[in-house]
């Protein structure tokens, strides 16, 4: 069994700073014009999500806004997944199996009109 660590460890936070790098290296490997790239631009960025995710763990109102946003937006798709039952009957039951193309495709048109 896989002990569960909670807390903040300073593996966690190299294994944080690895995963960025990472992702930021291969970005710029990949650019194609190297020298526009506007690093005070991608610094910002990564100040504003380090600023977002300390508040969505230390702010108690931003979890509870967040978690009240994923309600919603569950119920939404609740909302499209009766539609789709309505609309297409037996091809989208759990009898049948997951068909992907049946039960995604009308959740990404009803965000898309909404």
């Amino acid at each position: 069994m896989i002990e569960q660590q909670l807390g903040f460890s300073l593996e966690s936070f190299l294994r944080g700073i690895l995963g960025i790098a990472t992702v930021l290296g291969v970005a710029y490997l990949m650019s194609y014009d190297r020298k526009r790239v506007d690093w005070k631009l991608v610094g910002g960025g990564l100040f504003m999500q380090l600023v977002f995710a300390l508040a969505v763990l230390y702010v108690p109102v931003v979890g509870t806004v967040l978690e009240w946003m994923g309600k919603a937006f569950i119920k939404l798709m609740d909302f499209t997944q009766s539609g789709v039952a309505f609309l297409l009957g037996p091809l989208v039951t759990k009898s049948e199996g997951f068909i992907f193309l049946l039960n995604s495709l009308p959740v990404v048109i009803f965000f898309s009109a909404l």
